[in-house]
């Protein structure tokens, strides 16, 4: 599976439906419905940590015009996802800037929301904002920094919406 930025190739290993690392640690996830629509999460779950993560920025922070996809999952869902809800939070920033979460686009058609899900104005900030996004290609939410500053983040999944494929008798 490739992951990858506007400015470089990231490649990791996983299908799919592959869990990053870091949500695969948080353990089973647990609903507190199961019925189809939405279905919001007990516990969250750890999807992406730049803080932490080795794999696609090296531990570094998402700068300006870049952009990295991040594989959502489930554990033990077995359909695939249309929509997640994300808190996507920010910390150590520097300078001012925004990250905006969309549904990724491997074919590089689809133009980028013109609307941002968290900014920030100055050195130092810790911000959250919970986030609407469709999931796209490979499983993956894309997440893309702009502004003119850079800072670490992390995306929690807080809630679901399951493909149910209404063709099927249940």
């Amino acid at each position: 599976m490739s992951l990858f930025t506007r400015r470089r190739m990231l490649t990791t290993v996983g299908g799919a439906a592959a869990l990053s690392p870091v949500a695969m640690r948080a353990g089973s996830a647990s609903a507190a419905a199961t019925q189809s629509g939405l279905i919001t999460l007990r516990t969250p779950i750890r999807a992406f940590d730049s803080r932490t993560d080795t794999t696609l920025l090296g531990g570094d922070k998402i700068e300006a015009e870049e952009s990295v996809i991040i594989t959502v999952g489930i554990p033990d869902e077995k359909r695939f996802l249309l929509s997640v809800f994300l808190n996507l939070t920010i910390t150590e920033t520097e300078g001012a800037g925004f990250l905006t979460a969309f549904e990724s686009d491997l074919s590089g058609k689809q133009p980028m929301p013109e609307t941002s899900n968290v900014n920030w104005s100055q050195d130092g900030q810790t911000l959250a904002n919970m986030a609407l996004s469709a999931v796209g290609g490979e499983n993956g939410v894309e997440v893309f920094c702009g502004g003119l500053g850079r800072t670490h983040f992390i995306v929690d999944i807080q809630g679901y919406v399951p493909f149910e494929d209404l063709s099927q008798p249940t």
